[in-house]
């Protein structure tokens, strides 16, 4: 009897200090589900970081996509100008002091000699929703700028809005402040 006490003591310590877990309990290190739980974070950590290099990846392509979007429609806009002349430069046109000038780009819709039918064109033109202004030159000619604006997209874009407009001249053409 005492063989077989001995035998069942020995197997049931066999039993309970059978896993890795019970020793590394004895000498003070993590237990298995410890490092589970820390691989667990591990693995999030890493994916978060992964998500966040691959949204800010994204959104650099973006970036250059729409900046060459950009650049390729102020070329292909510019280049259509100039080839129907409806783009001139500031500093072509002898009167025009180009540092009077606040913005880059004005649709021209005429120009006059008495100031008071430029201001009447003007405001036509405020009246159907557009920021127009007379303009007067060094000479006796008074311009109307007609939506002024920063990029070449923006005046082509007011230029076409002009020209479905039943009153809009022929001869609007685009100033560019150089």
């Amino acid at each position: 009897m005492k063989k077989l006490s001995f035998i069942l003591l020995a197997l049931l310590l066999l039993c309970s200090v059978s896993s890795c877990d019970f020793f590394r309990g004895l000498a003070g290190r993590p237990l298995s589900s410890e490092i589970e739980a820390k691989r667990v974070r591990i693995e999030q950590a890493q994916k978060r970081a992964e998500a966040v290099r691959d949204s800010l990846e994204r959104a650099r392509k973006d970036s250059v996509l729409r900046a060459e979007k950009f650049v390729a429609d102020s070329t292909f806009y510019t280049d259509s100008l100039l080839k129907a002349g409806k783009l001139r430069k500031a500093s072509s046109i002898r009167n025009i002091p180009s540092r009077r000038l606040r913005s880059r780009y004005y649709v021209v819709v005429g120009a006059f000699s008495n100031e008071a039918n430029a201001s009447r064109l003007a405001a036509r033109y405020q009246d159907a929703g557009f920021s127009a202004e007379p303009f007067r030159y060094y000479g006796k000619l008074t311009a109307v700028f007609v939506e002024p604006c920063s990029r070449i997209t923006d005046a082509m874009d007011a230029f076409k809005r002009i020209k479905q407009l039943p009153f809009a001249p022929k001869e609007a053409w685009i100033l560019i402040n150089e």
